[in-house]
């Protein structure tokens, strides 16, 4: 049976696609940053963990490699956990890296897969969790930046603004709520989501694969 948190913990990672529009269901992350994760049943993944840790790892070290030879004293992984309690919920994350040299600070993150807006975002809630988390890092310059394989994409200081910072409270208070927040239930999501059946009965459990033989809704209209 899911078991209810003792106050609401929100992963970063959980939220950077809904607060850049990629993602709509708030429902999900609501249900994970309530109840325990070890409380609940999740669907199986065929999502290769090993290969992405190889690949994921490899490119970390090359991009650590660079930040050195540039003269930046570097931090990786779990020595940049990041934990911000707020008044409704408590914000973490994990930065892949930080790069520190004498008045400015990098926060990275290295990415294996397709470019996406929302990997910016989630550079963009480590850079305000990170200002709020540790007060040294108010005396840098505080940039972002995503690396991929092929380019990186730059995060100027100063990208975290009031705009932003309201959005994500806002987020972090619905999802903090007693109250539920909305489902909104989809193929492309539900596909994604570890959440079963058995806690969201609107879940779509599987694609609607359509063949000519179905009979499906029909226009003479084009």
């Amino acid at each position: 049976m899911s078991k209810r948190r003792e106050s609401p913990y929100v992963w970063i990672t959980w939220v950077n696609r809904l607060l850049a529009g990629e993602d709509y269901c708030e429902w999900s992350s609501w249900f994970k940053a309530n109840y325990e994760g070890n409380s609940y049943k999740k669907e199986p993944s065929n999502f290769d963990t090993a290969k992405w840790h190889m690949e994921h790892t490899a490119l970390l070290l090359k991009t650590r490699q660079k930040f050195e030879d540039d003269g930046y004293e570097v931090f990786i992984q779990n020595q940049n956990r990041i934990r911000l309690q707020g008044q409704t919920a408590m914000l973490s994350g994990i930065p892949d890296l930080i790069g520190l040299s004498a008045d400015t600070a990098v926060v990275v993150d290295v990415k294996t897969g397709q470019p996406s807006p929302s990997h910016s975002t989630q550079v963009l809630m480590y850079m305000y969790a990170l200002e709020k988390h540790d007060s040294r890092f108010s005396n840098f310059s505080l940039e972002g930046r995503v690396v991929y394989s092929d380019h990186d994409v730059c995060i100027p200081a100063g990208s975290v603004t009031e705009k932003f910072i309201s959005n994500l409270g806002g987020l972090m208070r619905r999802l903090s709520s007693d109250v539920p927040a909305v489902k909104v239930p989809s193929e492309q999501e539900c596909a994604f989501c570890p959440i079963t059946i058995e806690d969201c009965q609107e879940k779509v459990s599987s694609p609607q694969v359509a063949n000519k033989d179905e009979n499906l809704p029909a226009t003479r209209d084009f």
